[in-house]
């Protein structure tokens, strides 16, 4: 069986113990010992560096990996709206659109938006990792007539490609 770095310290304690009781005596055989659980140390350690470093290497190319695939993400998300945004308004004139086997048209929607400090109780739902706004309830509230304090709806419309 090998020595592990751990089993440097007993042996360094067992042998100032024995150079204790012997006046500062210590045998031969414990001396190489030493030397040896001291040098595999420092080889099992200098490894473990080696990996550590490869490790974080790693961890840096992904997280470049990461950013590239992110950065190519929003490119395409950018184009894609635009190339919405820039369809829509014909779409919507035309009140639907016909482009080989693709049907175009419009679906409107609503969305709940909220000042930053919106804090009105009634709205508010405890989910496990913090609280939250229910943005349902509101929603509901608003287009029930209710006046909700710091919320508002706004209409879009959405391009539909089926």
């Amino acid at each position: 069986m090998g020595i592990n770095i751990y089993d440097v310290i007993p042996l360094e304690r067992e042998i100032e113990r024995i150079a204790e009781d012997n006046q500062g005596e210590i045998p031969d055989e414990l001396l190489e010992a030493l030397v040896k659980a001291e040098t595999k140390t420092i080889a099992q350690v200098e490894s473990l560096v080696k990996y550590i470093r490869h490790l974080e290497l790693g961890i840096d190319a992904c997280k470049a990996e990461e950013d590239r695939i992110a950065t190519v993400r929003e490119r395409a998300d950018k184009r894609l709206q635009n190339i919405k945004k820039y369809l829509t308004p014909y779409v919507r004139y035309c009140r639907g659109v016909e482009a080989g086997t693709f049907k175009l048209s419009i679906r409107k929607s609503s969305r709940v938006i909220t000042a930053d400090n919106f804090d009105e109780k009634e709205y508010m739902r405890h989910t496990p990792e913090r609280w939250d706004v229910d943005k349902k309830k509101i929603k509901a509230d608003i287009k029930a007539g209710k006046e909700v304090a710091g919320a508002s709806l706004i209409e879009a419309e959405n391009l539909q490609i089926k």
